[in-house]
């Protein structure tokens, strides 16, 4: 597309990311909306835009303290922050001498609030001027060589990019679990390189009607996991049910509600079985915290517990609708797929794992024959196939992301697949 306008003179790219902008949300409102619906729902965000961008023209930063470092870590939110799941990918980093400052993207108010904004260097919209000058505050406060952006879907990242390259600076966005489901966020791809899970994740993201942007996907694998994960085989003289929590919006759902019931049942109905639930991050575990205090054979994890710590005691692992699931076939565990809830199977488990169990009688079946041993290999040979299919270079992940971050800072470029924009006035 060219740079130039119809006068002649070059186009402003922040104005144009604006406009390609109000296609996107236009375009994902008419995805699930009527007309009349959409339009609502446009005008109502767009003015609530608008007083944000008003209050960013009045609150922008006195001064500004300006550095500079290799590695820039924008995460999602405080609360992401505080759970520390990039910390190894960080430490790494520092540890090879890099300079790597962690922060966090903080809601509109505090930007407000804090002054976290300087005026974009070309003209943007009021609609989007929060976010173009928060992107610009960023970039020039820390001067980041390479930003490594968390959060999906933001409507900052268009603007971050463009702020990036007046400074010759690389977006590279991580994602932090697979890229499967169904979820609007995922349609934005303005990022200069799109680290991915794996080939699974690249496939649902290039097969996605609507994409914003551009990027190059890279199939780095997992920055979550490395060698703790090679473990030693499961012993089947005992047994240790490990069971991986959801996240606390499906826990209050009643499909997933009965699925919790239907495992409790059976523990009940096991005594001599160790069963432990490792707690999603977020989830603070109201029934099985409930459950335990009269279930002896039922174990919760301490919530600062690794996960692979947890894999190495148990023989085999309960999944229902998590992405540690990926953690749990790496480590060469066995994996039933219990899930009674009816929802879609974003991970495809029932395609290497069987078809979901749904009742307890199923359930005790699928256990019995994985004592014996022949069924127990077979079982751990869907795992290793369910990793091929989800995770590039296994138990590599970390240290494969480390080299290509590497290789971005050192020469500005890696290997990957194009990912254009796709949609209705976004290609």
């Amino acid at each position: 597309m060219s740079i130039f306008s119809l006068s002649g003179k070059p186009e402003n790219p922040w104005a144009r990311r604006a406009r390609l902008l109000d296609r996107y949300h236009w375009q994902v409102l008419r995805s699930r909306h009527g007309r009349a619906g959409s339009a609502l729902r446009f005008a109502r965000d767009a003015l609530i835009s608008l007083v944000l961008g008003g209050w960013a023209h009045c609150r922008l930063a006195r001064t500004l303290e300006a550095g500079c470092c290799d590695f820039l870590l924008l995460q999602a939110s405080p609360k992401v922050q505080r759970l520390q799941r990039k910390r190894a990918l960080v430490d790494q980093l520092r540890q090879r001498g890099h300079q790597v400052v962690d922060t966090v993207l903080l809601p509109p108010a505090d930007l407000l609030a804090c002054r976290q904004l300087l005026r974009p260097p070309q003209p943007v919209p009021l609609r989007y001027f929060l976010q173009a000058a928060h992107a610009w505050w960023l970039v020039n406060r820390y001067r980041p060589a390479i930003l490594l952006n968390d959060r999906n879907g933001s409507y900052y990242s268009p603007f971050l990019r463009l702020a990036l390259q007046v400074h010759q600076g690389l977006l590279v966005q991580l994602a932090h679990s697979s890229t499967l489901e169904d979820a609007r966020r995922l349609g934005m791809n303005d990022y200069d390189y799109y680290f991915l899970f794996g080939q699974s994740s690249l496939q649902a993201l290039q097969q996605r009607p609507l994409r914003l942007g551009s990027s190059r996907a890279v199939l780095s694998g997992s920055y979550l996991v490395d060698h703790r994960y090679v473990l030693p085989p499961a012993r089947l003289s005992r047994c240790s049910v490990l069971v991986l929590g959801l996240g606390p919006d499906k826990e209050k759902e009643a499909g997933y509600q009965y699925t919790y019931r239907l495992l409790l049942d059976w523990a009940v109905q096991q005594p001599d079985c160790r069963m432990m639930v490792k707690l999603h991050p977020r989830s603070r575990g109201g029934f099985w915290r409930q459950a335990a205090l009269a279930q002896d054979n039922l174990q919760i994890l301490p919530a600062d517990s690794d996960l692979a710590w947890a894999l190495e005691r148990a023989t085999l692992v309960i999944s229902i609708m998590s992405n540690a699931v990926l953690e749990a076939a790496l480590a060469g565990r066995p994996v039933l797929y219990v899930n009674a809830s009816g929802e879609a199977d974003l991970l495809e488990q029932a395609r290497f794992f069987g078809e979901a169990i749904r009742d307890v009688r199923t359930l005790q079946q699928r256990l019995g024959e994985l004592e014996q041993p022949q069924a127990h290999a077979w079982q751990v040979a869907r795992s290793a196939d369910f990793v091929r299919h989800h995770l590039a270079h296994g138990t590599e992940g970390l240290a494969q992301t480390l080299a290509l971050l590497e290789q971005l800072l050192h020469q500005g470029h890696c290997a990957g697949v194009e990912l254009p924009a796709a949609g209705p006035g976004l290609v």
